[in-house]
């Protein structure tokens, strides 16, 4: 009995041994497998790492990353100076100028530029033209054709202009206020009087608390400054000054007295510890611009 046990323990034992040395025999193959692809695709990466080495040197040497990063800067600079919605109608601008010079870049246009370019390359040899001669020109069909293209092109000039001009008296709600009152004080002004104090070429415009602000809307002396002009200013501009943003505000006069400059959207998140988002719920539109003219400073560097 005892032997028969032993012998089934031996043959159990023999199995499993036999077991272990398939599943090695199995992973030993798959080993040498993987040496010999290893050993083939080592010289490949090789090549591969070379030839990349060799691209990215050559990048480098044509100046593709010195580029990459002055764009980087770029980018940075029109995150600090604009806000998104700027950035939104720069976009669209951006398309409309594609679209033009799509549409100028149209063979039929290109070839009457260039018989418009050589008939002013060759003007000296045009005969002089009097006023009965221009009367006469006007019966050419061909000239009766390319006057009206100018006329057309002269309306779209002046609507545009009419369209410029309305932009700018809507960005600045004071603007017609302003002229109702110079057209009322202009006539009456003593020749004796002097002139409207400037300071270097903007004209003062107006006061806030007692306090003179220039065309372009910062204070004339940011000394001077109050916090009867800034509510002033801000109740224009339709902010409303609570303690969140009258923090804001001393940061950036803090930092203009300090440095000599104004903060930019960046330098407002870093000394308010204020998020970006915060800063846009705070003062939405245009915040470091905006805020420098709450607080009577120079608008930041960037800014239009």
């Amino acid at each position: 009995m005892t032997t028969t046990l032993q012998n089934r323990d031996l043959a159990a034992v023999m199995a499993r041994l036999d077991a272990m040395d398939a599943r090695l025999s199995a992973i030993v193959a798959r080993q040498e497998k993987t040496d010999e692809l290893f050993a083939e695709m080592t010289p490949i990466l090789r090549d591969v790492m070379a030839t990349a080495t060799a691209k990215l040197d050559g990048l480098e040497k044509k100046g593709w990353f010195a580029f990459g990063r002055e764009l980087a800067g770029v980018a940075e600079r029109v995150v600090e100076g604009f806000d998104p919605r700027e950035v939104h109608e720069l976009g669209d601008a951006v398309v409309s100028i594609l679209r033009t010079v799509r549409a100028l870049t149209q063979p039929r246009v290109l070839e009457v530029a260039a018989d418009a370019s050589e008939v002013i390359e060759n003007g000296e040899n045009a005969a002089p033209l009097g006023l009965i001669g221009m009367v006469r020109a006007t019966s050419d069909e061909d000239v009766q054709k390319g006057m009206a293209v100018i006329m057309e092109i002269m309306r779209h000039v002046g609507r545009a202009a009419k369209a410029v001009q309305a932009e700018r008296g809507a960005r600045d709600p004071m603007a017609a206020r302003k002229e109702k009152l110079a057209a009322a004080l202009g006539p009456r002004r003593k020749r004796s009087e002097a002139p409207p104090a400037t300071v270097g070429k903007a004209p003062v415009a107006a006061a806030c608390g007692g306090v003179s602000r220039g065309a372009d809307e910062p204070l004339v002396d940011p000394k001077a400054w109050t916090k009867e002009a800034a509510a002033e200013i801000a109740a224009s501009l339709g902010v409303p000054l609570d303690g969140a943003r009258w923090a804001v505000i001393d940061f950036a006069r803090s930092e203009f007295e300090t440095t000599g400059t104004s903060p930019n959207i960046r330098r407002l998140t870093q000394g308010t510890k204020l998020a970006t988002k915060d800063i846009y719920a705070l003062f939405p539109k245009a915040p470091a611009r905006t805020v420098a003219r709450i607080a009577g400073i120079p608008k930041p560097a960037g800014c239009i």
